[in-house]
Parts: structure tokens; sequence; C-alpha cells
């Protein structure tokens, strides 16, 4: 049996990140299990958005925390690369909603207000702003608006990442910095022990862990309910699809289109609970080319190369789940989307947490228990 200060059942955004963080606080043996199978790994459906704007609306906690890691981003991107050597392609160059009709930009408008004022009793900015359509126009100029566009919410501080890349980042960085990693090799039990300790049983052998990180997307479930925990999440599919290269245009991404820095053009908004089916359907496609192809026309000239899914992990009110398991204080769950935007505070403030060196308050508000009231 193998012994460990800490183990992290999950080697996806969400676990690479915790576990660099661990290592950046020298937590000692740290051991990162990529447990997810690949038909599941939901980076490949991210769409590597690093954003605050649009969350959090009904949730002040999650507002505040979307945009205190979005704060974090520029930062965080400089010290990976300076840590692994990856470059995460990472555009600080604003980002976009647009709006269709007027009815939709007022609706935007709305929502602005009340997030300004949430984040704003809280210390921190909001500075999201409504555009009309030659406001918007003037900030793709490469692009051509559609009829129907009316205009766009906008900031200039957030931006966009290449999402593997990021994975592979945060995972080089981690094992440079002496984490170990261990790829393909899946955890089948996790059993807490008198003396506080926790047996972890794998695919391959034991560990007796101090303190264990179970952040496994879906795979999560399994391993909790035998400590009787009900982990509140769902599977909700994404689809994706991108064109041929062609020449940079867009340097703005936007909520459901955005051009790579290899020069496709990326779409992608459809939210479908289909379990964990990762097929992709026609009709997804068709509406999805459409409503690309209504904000940008060009786009229907061109030539569209590939489309897949991915399952993302969804929670009842959207926000994160960070929490201990009742009566196990060092057994911790993480189950989240928007694994890329939140990367930066996963890092800092949740390896802090893990480590008990200190909780930001926002954190108890994403318990599990949440949903079992």
């Amino acid at each position: 049996m193998k012994t460990v200060d800490i183990l992290v059942i999950g080697g996806g955004l969400s676990g690479a990140a915790t576990a660099l963080g661990l290592m950046r606080r020298a937590a000692g043996r740290v051991i990162l299990l990529d447990e997810q199978l690949p038909s599941q790994r939901l980076s490949r459906g991210n769409f590597g958005l690093t954003w605050f704007m649009c969350k959090g609306t009904g949730n002040p906690a999650y507002a505040r925390w979307c945009r205190m890691a979005a704060q974090q981003w520029p930062g965080f991107a400089a010290q990976l690369k300076e840590e692994s050597g990856y470059d995460v392609e990472l555009e600080w160059t604003g980002g976009a909603v647009h709006a269709f009709g007027e009815a939709e930009l007022q609706g935007y408008a709305d929502s602005v207000a009340g997030l300004t004022a949430t984040c704003a009793e809280a210390g921190l900015d909001y500075p999201v702003r409504i555009l009309n359509r030659s406001e918007f126009a003037d900030i793709v100029p490469g692009m051509t608006l559609g009829d129907e566009v009316s205009g766009a919410m906008y900031t200039e501080e957030q931006g966009h990442v290449n999402p593997l890349k990021l994975l592979a980042a945060m995972r080089c960085a981690f094992q440079r910095k002496g984490g170990e990693y261990r790829g393909d090799e899946s955890a089948r039990q996790v059993v807490p022990q008198k003396n506080g300790t926790v047996k972890v049983t794998t695919t391959r052998g034991e560990y007796l862990c101090e303190k264990v990180v179970i952040a496994s997307g879906h795979g999560s479930t399994r391993l909790v309910a035998p400590l009787g925990e009900k982990l509140s999440i769902y599977p909700q599919r994404g689809q994706l699809m991108v064109t041929e290269r062609h020449k940079r245009l867009l340097r703005v991404p936007l909520l459901s289109v955005r051009q790579t820095a290899d020069g496709t053009f990326m779409i992608g908004l459809s939210s479908e609970d289909t379990a964990l089916d990762t097929r992709v359907t026609p009709e997804a496609m068709q509406s999805q080319a459409q409503n690309a192809i209504r904000l940008f026309p060009m786009l229907g000239k061109l030539n569209w190369v590939r489309s897949w899914g991915a399952i993302r992990v969804m929670t009842p009110d959207g926000a994160p789940i960070y929490s201990r398991i009742p009566g196990h204080e060092n057994i911790t769950v993480l189950a989240l989307h928007s694994a890329v935007s939140l990367a930066p505070l996963q890092a800092s403030d949740i390896a802090a947490w893990i480590l008990d060196e200190g909780e930001h308050d926002i954190i108890s508000h994403f318990s599990n228990g949440r949903f079992h009231v």
C-alpha cells in the first residue's frame, strides 16, 4: 500500500488546477489520478472562455466568485507559462454576447444592472456595458453583422484560451513541482479509516491518504454514495462545430462563436439532457449553424469540417460544488461547470481551503448540502 499526503481523484481541468495549487503550497506528496474515460473528458467540450459575464444572475455568491476568477486570469496564465513552458493561448481581448432584437438587448441591460449592484456590495467592479448595433460592429471590424442583430453586452476584461493546452500546462506544472501523475488509473473505492486516514482502492493498487480530493466529474457520484453523500449533479450534453482555417477576423470571442488562434471558427451553445450520450445530432448542428449565420452571415460560406459532443457536469443552480463529506472532513468533493473560467481560484483559494490554510467566505455557499435542505 502506497502512502500519500493528498490523493486527487480526477485529472481533468478541475482536478489538475487543484492539484497544481496544492503543489504550489508545498502540500507534501500529492498524486493525481487521471480517472475519467476519454469519452467523458469534459475539456473536450469546453469552449475555452475565461468569463464572468452572464454568470450569477440570482446567485450573488456565484457572481462574485466568477468575477474574482476573471481578475486572476492574466496573472494565472503568465505564471503557468513560466512554470510549464506552455502557452495556453490566452487572448485577453474582451468578450460579448449578441442580441437579436431590442427586447433581448433590454433583458441584457436589466441583468447587467442587477449583477453590477451585486458585485458592488462586495467591493467588486462589474465592468460590463451594453452596446448598440453600431458600437458592437466597431469591436468586430472584420465581421459583418446579420440584419437581426440589435447589439450586445460587452466587457474588455475577459477572453479565451485553448482548453486542451491549459490542461496540459497545469499537469506539466504540477509534475515539475514534484507532483506525481498517474494516467489510466481509476479509483474504485474510498474508505475512511478509524485513525483518520483514508484508504483508496484503485485499478492498480491501494493508497493510504491523509486527505482525498474527489474531482472526477460524473465518476464522483459512485465514489461518494457509499459515504452517505448524494452528489447533486446531472449530465448535460454540449455539441461543438469548427470550420476550416481562415484569416483571423474575429478577435473578440462571443458566447456562441469564437475564432481560435489557428484560424478556425468554433461555434457551440447547445444544452441537451441525454445522460452520458456524447453523440452529435444533425438537429443540434443545424440549430447552432443557423444561429451563427444569423449573427455573422459570412460563416455560411465556410466549410464546417468537424463536430463533436461532450458531457458537462451541471448542478441545479449552475454554481460549483466545493464540499467536505459530512463526518469525514479530510475528504473533499469538487464538481463544477466552467472549469476553465474558475481554474485560477481552484489553484489558489480552493487549494488553500483543502489544506486548512484559510477559507474565503464565499466557499461555504457552494456546499453540496445546499441542495438537501
